[in-house]
């Protein structure tokens, strides 16, 4: 089996690619799809660490996250 690799972008339902594949019309594929998230810019990461801090999340670590778990369990 020959691979093929290309670049393209989902739009709604249709995967258009960035290139042609060049291979008759009918022709059967199998089709792996990778996501690649957009780059953020450092200053968008910063504002979305700075919204996470400011979210006074009730967990702080995983200690503490497995103590309430089990006060919830032994207690409820």
């Amino acid at each position: 089996m020959v691979s093929l690799v290309r670049r393209g972008r989902v739009i709604g339902k249709t995967i258009v690619l960035d290139a042609e594949l060049g291979l008759p019309e009918g022709a059967l594929v199998e089709v792996e799809i990778r996501f690649q998230p957009a780059v953020a810019t450092p200053e968008q990461r910063q504002q979305a660490l700075q919204r996470l801090l400011s979210m006074n999340l009730p967990v702080a670590d995983w200690e503490q996250m497995e103590q309430e778990t089990i006060r919830g369990a032994v207690e409820g």
